[in-house]
């Protein structure tokens, strides 16, 4: 007969062998494969694709073909809509934002938009989709679409709901806030910026409230002064700061968004152009694309430090990475994505795309 305590002291054995490999194999893993990946989806304007990247092993996963007509459609700028699992393009020559799945990154749904769509801001929990216009770039061949049109789009349906007129022409930079519910946007031609009440857009002749970038601007903002040529929008974390990237002036202006009351000018490089702001309110990053240069502006003592380098050839989009070690640039004219380590303001890495002339833009980032 078989002793029971034999049996037992075997069985133990056996577990306690099971415990030590196990142990062993996790210890050999390496602790980044268990990481969330980080995706940067990367909008190649000059080849009508968007590119999917792994951020952390510096490898272009796929491109996307977002060539929806056959006369050069320009994908520009890129949402992620990560609470319900979709993305959102636009096409600035044919007209269209299209949606695609984040998932499968499978075509889903388009909306024609017409008159040169170029910005996105939008509302995961309503599922809104605003949309801006794109600005005169003579020097690229892209007039102006002259229209003083936001969009708004039910992004579950794809359809257009209401087109606001804020009555200046080209609004090219929007914003919205946290809570959905103030929407900014500001003219590229007309130097003025609208706070728009996104309750009330429904509402007969309802007109967004105007503020003035600067006291030299003309009262009237029909009126195409061009003085300081805002580009892009972005809302500090707590919304209370608006932040202006006016290529015109080489400026970022910050206005109270309570009193549209101007609060700071940091004078820059020439044409700054996209921003991206930290999360404790603390710093903003800039592409600055006319000097192929990035500033960071200390917000607490007003210090700009800047990185040049030959690799940054009109530097477009940027977004920091989601644990802010890191900022990344598309260099649209360096067919580059570059990845500056904003502690030492220093270029650390590069992906050179494929095809030429692809020219990356917009930029998106998010974390699996």
């Amino acid at each position: 007969m078989n002793d029971p305590s034999k049996r037992r002291i075997s069985a133990l054995r056996f577990s306690t062998t099971l415990l030590s490999t196990a142990i062993f194999f996790l210890a050999c893993q390496d602790p980044a494969e268990n990481d969330p990946m980080v995706k940067a989806y990367v909008t190649l304007q000059g080849i009508d694709k968007v590119a999917v990247i792994d951020v952390s092993k510096r490898v272009v996963l796929k491109n996307i073909d977002v060539d929806f007509q056959d006369t050069g459609d320009r994908p520009h700028h890129i949402v992620i809509d990560k609470t319900n699992g979709f993305w959102y393009v636009t096409l600035i020559s044919s007209g269209y934002v299209l949606k695609y799945s984040l998932e499968t990154d499978e075509f889903i749904d388009s909306v024609r938009v017409g008159n040169m769509p170029a910005l996105l801001a939008l509302d995961e929990m309503s599922q809104t989709l605003y949309v801006s216009r794109f600005m005169p770039m003579p020097g690229m061949g892209m007039m102006a679409s002259n229209s003083t049109v936001v969009n708004i789009i039910d992004a579950s349906t794809m359809t257009i709901k209401k087109n606001l007129s804020v009555e200046a022409r080209s609004p090219h930079g929007i914003a919205l806030s946290a809570d959905g519910q103030t929407l900014w946007v500001a003219s590229n031609e007309a130097s003025h910026f609208f706070k728009i009440e996104t309750s009330l857009i429904y509402h007969d002749n309802y007109q967004p409230n105007a503020f003035k970038l600067g006291s030299d601007v003309p009262d009237n903002y029909t009126v195409n002064d061009m003085l300081y040529n805002a580009l892009e929008l972005e809302l500090s974390s707590d919304n209370s700061k608006l932040f202006i990237t006016c290529s015109g002036s080489n400026e970022i202006r910050v206005f109270d968004t309570t009193t549209g009351d101007s609060l700071a000018t940091y004078d820059l490089s020439n044409q700054p152009w996209h921003l991206a702001i930290s999360m404790d309110n603390r710093t903003v990053y800039t592409t600055n694309r006319g000097a192929a240069t990035v500033s960071k502006i200390d917000l607490s003592n007003g210090d700009i430090s800047i990185l040049s380098d030959s690799l940054l050839a009109l530097p477009h989009g940027c977004m920091l990475t989601p644990d802010e070690s890191e900022l990344i640039v598309t260099a649209s004219g360096g067919n580059r994505i570059v990845f500056v380590d904003i502690e030492t303001m220093q270029l650390v890495d590069e992906i050179n795309l494929e095809t030429s002339m692809s020219m990356p833009t917009g930029l998106a980032v998010v974390e699996e």
